[in-house]
């Protein structure tokens, strides 16, 4: 059954409430605390990001083609289609020789609100690098490049980069791959759905490989150290301004590694506690995710107090009119079992 993570109330009354999963995993797979069901099923969704750019590092094509920090960011991005966003995804391309009709992300409305006016006053035509999903299609055609892979079908989930990608995810979340639940995300590419628990154990192992015993190659687990650390120095690409995972890196100061994924779900890698932290909204919202994330962080003492007020204030905001005054709070309510 789910747990209640968050209220949010409007006057005297509770107006919504939000219920969901956590699971927080450290060491090797071992589950340390844990709310709801933690063996529920969903999709990786976004949250996969991370490890699905590794075969685009650990290639060496991020290298061969001189890719920054802030383009390995991208490679692992949701991003919200600010003009430095689309600009990054340009040059990832450029760099490997690519051009923007080589993308097969498909196009999605810019969450940036001055991109999207331009597209909407007719100022800016629609393009496959505003799509969110653009900066992990460069780098997954980039890879494809430079290892002289077809670029054509490099979607389809029996495709050499496709396979690989399967193969790393299920090393990190400790499945094997024959059991993951396959379908098709927002972008085209495959998907892949394992328990709560499951993706908890992957960002334990993006959190600290070693300490995880991930059972990858050595040139995996650099690829990872690498694309944490470029997430880390660039939050804002990651997501964007006032995204939970953007605000989470950027308030944290980078001791929290985070990634959302679509239908209501946060990962969140913990380097200096080897933990890893997954949250998943059972009605597919975000908005207890950041209660949720508040929740954890504060209740196992993975960062200060300052820092925990400050996210608090973040991502449990009052609830306002339209003339800006409180009328009400988003609180969080998770507690946590313990093993």
């Amino acid at each position: 059954m789910a747990t209640l993570m968050a209220e949010v109330t409007r006057g005297n009354l509770v107006e919504s409430r939000h219920l969901g999963h956590v699971a927080v995993v450290g060491g090797p797979r071992d589950v340390v605390a844990w709310a709801g069901e933690p063996d529920t099923r969903m999709f990786f969704r976004s949250s996969a990001k991370p490890f699905q750019a590794v075969a685009l590092v650990a290639s060496g094509a991020a290298d061969a083609y001189g890719f920054t920090t802030e383009e390995v960011a991208l490679s692992s991005a949701s991003h919200n289609a600010t003009g430095r966003h689309q600009a990054v995804v340009a040059s990832m391309l450029a760099k490997a020789g690519l051009h923007e009709s080589d993308l097969q992300c498909g196009t999605s409305p810019p969450m940036d609100e001055e991109e999207k006016a331009r597209v909407t006053l007719g100022l800016a035509q629609p393009s496959l690098i505003q799509c969110e999903c653009s900066g992990k299609h460069a780098g997954m055609l980039a890879a494809c490049r430079h290892r002289g892979w077809p670029t054509g079908n490099y979607l389809e989930p029996t495709h050499p980069l496709q396979q690989e990608i399967r193969a790393i995810l299920a090393l990190a979340c400790g499945v094997p791959a024959d059991t993951f639940d396959v379908a098709i995300d927002g972008c085209g590419l495959p998907t892949f759905g394992a328990p709560v628990r499951a993706f908890a154990a992957a960002y334990a192992v993006l959190a600290d490989p070693d300490g995880a015993r991930w059972e990858g190659p050595q040139p995996h687990r650099v690829a990872l150290r690498r694309i944490r650390e470029a997430i880390v120095a660039h939050p804002e690409l990651v997501s964007g301004e006032g995204e939970i995972d953007t605000t989470i890196m950027r308030v944290t100061e980078g001791k929290v590694v985070a990634k959302l994924g679509a239908e209501g779900l946060l990962c969140m890698a913990i380097p200096d506690r080897r933990l890893g932290v997954a949250i998943s909204d059972s009605g597919g919202s975000e908005r207890g995710l950041g209660p949720g994330a508040v929740a954890v962080l504060g209740e196992l003492e993975l960062v200060d107090g300052a820092v925990l007020a400050e996210l608090k204030q973040a991502l449990c905001p009052a609830v306002k009119n339209f003339a800006g005054q409180p009328v009400g709070e988003v609180r969080q309510v998770l507690t946590l079992s313990r093993a």
